[in-house]
């Protein structure tokens, strides 16, 4: 029944290692993180939509900051109603002009000053945008690598345990093992299987995830070493270039839009003017016998802001809170950040101390335990329960600390990203 436990395995494996060997490619051919990177800052449709955006912006900006366009205005002034003959009367005029409006104060300036502080918005909104994508990019790689590790570590487990099984095998046919041994060595084989066929389904969701911001890159081998980060700053250095992060210098330019809004409100306060300029034509003659003189009409009409209780106070009032509450979720946003910088740096030296013990102690003594617990069990000295209690807790550390290796590169990348680094 077990006679071909451990060729199964190994066939298994073999062919596992085939198919990944015609479905690779050669070492020119792997995607490394930094390729990753940059496939998806190339590719992506949001960061194409916010450069459009600030394009549609900056020529508003120009268009807001001329003068309304001029009013050409056409008819005739008293016109009689019982003969509509324009020479009748004296007064009777055909009338041309034209009308040309001046806003208030500053008001067209300040607009395209607003205007163009929401280009630098969403220019640093871009910027952040870069870095966003960046860390979503590393994660999901270095979750792919850890899945792949994982399945390394799960196939030396397999070989591991069909030998074990194997020799269960053997030592039951010679008297030295009982058949629930063998049951026993191959459940526990049976679980690796499953475990790898468990993880194996988790890479590919994953590579299905990264395939959404750099497509059918996302399914290339990836680099054979871990990947690499560029080094950090210190803990304080990177709080205190936050001031400097694109997401906050968004807000910071919100914060002075806010502002000119302020200013737009504060010139209410002046008149807005308008000038109208006409010119009457009039037909007939006068008593005299010579022709009726043409008239020329200019008017200034001017806005008179007399009444600001309800009106122009408020606004400017609703104007000076709305800024304040913009200061207000910026320093919320500024306070999260550095939350988030001194939670980053504390795990990350918790998870540094602990790979340390991983691979001074854990790793050393756990394959010490097992290879112990081995030649105890060939030596007829523990049971198979010792022994596969040891192989089991070898193979849990190494997929613990491939686990924590990759948390400590994800950790990195999520300081890299509120340090401001993109290269």
């Amino acid at each position: 029944m077990y006679q071909s436990i451990a060729d199964t395995a190994f066939c298994r494996l073999l062919a596992v290692s085939l198919l990944l060997s015609v479905s690779g490619g050669s070492i020119a051919d792997t995607l490394t993180i930094e390729q990753a990177g940059q496939l998806a800052l190339k590719e992506d449709y949001t960061l194409r939509a916010i450069s459009a955006r600030s394009q549609s912006l900056s020529e508003l900006s120009v268009a807001t900051e001329k003068l309304p366009d001029p009013q050409l205005k056409l008819g005739f002034a008293n016109l009689p109603t019982d003969t509509f003959n324009l020479g009748q009367e004296a007064m009777t005029q055909a009338v041309i002009g034209v009308r040309q409006m001046f806003p208030r104060g500053q008001t067209r300036s300040l607009n395209s000053e607003r205007i163009i502080e929401s280009v630098a918005r969403n220019d640093a909104e871009a910027e952040d945008r870069k870095y966003k994508l960046l860390l979503a990019v590393r994660e999901q790689y270095i979750r792919i690598y850890l899945h792949q590790e994982r399945q390394k570590i799960l196939r030396q487990s397999l070989i591991v345990f069909a030998d074990l099984a194997e020799i269960t095998r053997d030592y039951y046919a010679t008297g030295r093992a009982h058949q629930q041994d063998v049951v026993q060595a191959q459940l526990e084989l049976s679980k690796v299987e499953e475990r790898l066929a468990r993880i194996g389904q988790q890479e590919e969701e994953a590579r299905a995830r990264l395939a959404e911001w750099i497509g059918a890159g996302a399914y290339r081998d990836l680099d054979p070493h871990w990947p690499q980060l560029t080094p950090l700053e210190s803990t304080q250095q990177i709080t205190a270039g936050l001031v400097d992060h694109p997401r906050l210098r968004a807000w910071q330019h919100e914060i002075a839009k806010a502002r000119t809004s302020e200013e737009i409100a504060r010139q209410a306060y002046k008149p807005g003017f308008a000038i109208d300029l006409a010119y009457g034509g009039r037909g007939g003659q006068n008593p005299n016998g010579t022709d009726r003189a043409d008239f020329m009409s200019v008017f200034v009409t001017m806005d008179i802001p007399l009444f600001t209780k309800n009106r122009q106070d408020r606004v400017l009032a609703s104007s000076i809170a709305d800024t304040s509450a913009t200061q207000y979720a910026r320093d919320d946003i500024y306070r999260s950040m550095k939350a988030r910088v001194d939670q980053n740096a504390a795990t990350l030296a918790r998870e540094q101390e602990r790979l340390g013990l991983y691979e001074e102690y854990l790793l050393p003594q756990a394959a010490f335990n097992a290879e112990a617990a081995f030649e105890a069990y060939q030596d007829a000295v523990d049971d198979l329960t010792t022994l596969m209690r040891a192989r089991i807790g070898e193979y849990e550390l190494k997929l613990s600390h491939a686990a924590l290796r990759a948390d400590e590169i994800i950790t990195r990348a999520r300081l890299l990203y509120l340090q401001g680094e993109i290269s």
